[in-house]
């Protein structure tokens, strides 16, 4: 019977209005993608990104340019 009451006693307490929290085993996406990020991002690769990025934009904006101007402008043959 002295287990009943202290299982009695439990039962009568008030329960806990804190959150409960919960733990997982593997990390969350943003977690893994910034330790990825961390291990291959180094400041020689940002800087070959930053540089191929700038080539192919200015090679896109000159043959754009080059195209408007070959639609837009006549050609005069040599006589």
């Amino acid at each position: 019977m002295q287990h009943v009451r202290k299982f009695e006693a439990l039962v009568e307490q008030q329960p806990s209005v804190a959150p409960l929290r919960v733990t997982t085993v593997r990390p969350s996406v943003w977690e893994r993608v910034r330790a990825w990020a961390r291990r291959t991002l180094t400041e020689e690769t940002v800087t070959e990104v930053a540089l191929g990025t700038f080539t192919i934009s200015l090679l896109v904006w000159l043959f754009v340019g080059l195209q408007h101007a070959l639609e837009n402008y006549t050609i005069i043959p040599w006589p």
